[in-house]
């Protein structure tokens, strides 16, 4: 089934609610597995007609590269990735779409794309790994409040399932508020399309060290100007299950250091906000986020002393911390990757 993506690019500094973010989708081929096709129809008492769902998912490593991932990292200009990482890895697929039954160009789609590590022949990981915690950790990070309450650590498999039960439940329960309203507004119903896309790719590797660091691409679009396009990095410690955060990286007592030259960063660099009362060029998230943000959810972000800043990750180049536009400047000035370099950070690293 064709998909419907609008993601409209700003060119002016917009205030909207939720962050949002571009990243571009070239230059990196990955095996996709055998997939399975299901063709379903799906009732829904708020509609005369019914809807037509089409999901097709599966996993594994045995490839056949009909519509393969791309993946790129031109654009990503402080670290280039190690491209060489997606051989080793099995890939997770999920392609849900539902069409609306007023309007055969409109209608939701889940898309999502998980290289996985030590996966069995079906993409699967071990239940409760570090992997499967941050997978269900990110996608359980758009979902509303009384979904997340819901929501269990399962096998990937079953998790994208519920993912796409929710979001198509929640655009089904939209579409019909829209069609009331019409109706009893009496004016046209215009049937509109939701996207949702997430993918986890390995970018760098530390065997030595059983480090992988994740590429994080989580996308909604429910209408509106834009998009929301969270792009952000994990680095996995494959040993203890857990993901690096600051006082895995840095000494504890070296903090305020790092911080500064952050905010120094943030400051300084290309993506300069240039307006220290909306966008203060300091490390902390101001205003600070609640436990339903995403950030919060999906562990992007952390605590430490009562203040929330990214969490950090190892890249080939450095350490980098990713704000999400809105948070140190507007929608256009996009992602901002600020890069502390292994030289700058000599002092600081923990051994």
């Amino acid at each position: 089934m064709k998909k419907i993506i609008l993601m409209v690019p700003a060119a002016i500094c917009l205030a909207f609610t939720f962050p949002a973010q571009g990243h571009s989708n070239a230059g990196r081929m990955a095996e996709e597995p055998d997939t399975a096709a299901v063709d379903t129809a799906v009732a829904d008492s708020a509609w005369d007609d019914d809807y037509s769902e089409d999901a097709d998912w599966a996993g594994g490593d045995d490839a056949a590269a009909d519509d393969s991932v791309v993946v790129d990292s031109a654009d990503e200009g402080f670290c280039t990735y190690n491209d060489e990482l997606l051989s080793d890895f099995s890939t997770k697929n999920a392609d849900y779409s539902l069409q609306n039954p007023a309007d055969a160009n409109a209608g939701v789609s889940f898309n999502a794309t998980l290289f996985t590590p030590d996966a069995d022949k079906n993409g699967e990981v071990r239940k409760g790994n570090g992997y499967s915690l941050m997978t269900s950790h990110i996608l359980s990070a758009m979902l509303p409040a009384e979904d997340r309450l819901k929501w269990k650590v399962n096998s990937l498999g079953k998790m994208l399932e519920t993912k796409w039960e929710s979001v198509k439940r929640g655009y089904q329960a939209d579409q019909a508020d829209m069609k009331k309203a019409a109706q009893e507004g009496n004016f046209d119903y215009n049937p509109t399309s939701y996207s949702y896309r997430t993918s986890i790719t390995p970018v760098w590797q530390w065997k030595d060290k059983g480090l992988t660091t994740y590429s994080i691409e989580d996308e909604a679009y429910t209408g509106g100007a834009h998009g929301i396009l969270f792009h952000y990095y994990f680095t996995l410690n494959e040993r203890t299950d857990s993901l690096l955060g600051l006082t895995d990286v840095f000494k504890p007592e070296a903090l305020p250091q790092v911080f500064s030259l952050v905010g120094e960063k943030l400051k300084t660099g290309p993506q300069a906000a240039h307006d220290e009362q909306t966008w203060p060029s300091v490390a902390e998230v101001l205003p600070a986020p609640n436990a339903d943000d995403y950030c919060v959810v999906s562990r992007q972000m952390e605590q430490y002393e009562g203040k929330w800043y990214p969490r950090p990750a190892l890249t080939e180049c450095g350490i980098v911390f990713t704000y999400p536009p809105y948070v140190k400047n507007c929608y256009a000035a996009g992602t901002i990757n600020i890069l502390i370099t292994y030289d700058e950070a000599a002092k600081w690293l923990k051994k």
